[in-house]
């Protein structure tokens, strides 16, 4: 099947543009530092012609989670859900016990305290980058999701959008992770984001496709 490409610019709009061609229609977010790249995107999204999701601001994390879980409830679709770095991952925790146990699939997002101190679009600008850097910060869920991973390259988007809802909606159906440096967010796409051909052999397994 041919690929479809999008005109992104960066990885924050490819994450996003990915997202909705495969379905997701909501971006349940709590916003922090590690956020502007993904404002931007959707600052953006018009001017390039890129459908996103509708970003919905919720003053708590724990919300969040809860709204993404009873819109797959209601609709049988799959939502991301989108929180800080360090403590706002830790604020979804009990919702993320809550939809592992309901066998509720979400795309659970965070953003990854900045690496670099310099030098990079992205990198470190604020003392609270400091004390926010946490060792493995995917510990916290990694005992509750299917599947956790972070993003290292740009290129690697499509593929694990598509990945990680395959195996959200796989039975047992339920929560995946996927941290966010914001560096990468940041960096420029070499060619348009390729939508990858995996989703295609099992878009007919989904019922939210």
């Amino acid at each position: 099947m041919a690929e479809i490409r999008l005109p992104a610019a960066t990885a924050a709009e490819a994450l996003l543009a990915t997202l909705r061609a495969r379905g997701v229609e909501y971006l349940f977010a709590n916003a922090g530092t590690d956020f502007a790249p993904l404002i931007e995107g959707l600052a953006r999204a018009s001017s390039a012609g890129l459908a996103m999701p509708a970003p919905l601001v919720v003053p708590h994390e724990s919300a969040a989670i809860a709204m993404a879980h009873g819109y797959y409830l209601a609709t049988g679709r799959p939502q991301a859900v989108m929180v800080h770095v360090n403590v706002g991952l830790a604020n979804t925790v009990m919702g993320v016990i809550n939809a592992a146990r309901d066998n509720v699939p979400l795309l659970l997002l965070s953003g990854r305290t900045p690496a670099g101190e310099g030098g990079r679009t992205g990198s470190r600008d604020l003392p609270i980058h400091w004390g926010q850097e946490m060792r493995d910060q995917g510990a916290m869920v990694r005992e509750l999701v299917k599947w956790d991973y972070e993003l290292r390259l740009p290129e690697q988007v499509p593929e694990l959008i598509d990945r990680a809802l395959a195996i959200a909606m796989s039975p047992p159906m339920g929560p995946v992770y996927l941290s966010l440096p914001r560096e990468v967010l940041c960096m420029a796409l070499a060619r348009p984001a390729r939508q990858g051909e995996a989703v295609h052999r099992h878009a007919q397994h989904f019922a939210w496709q």
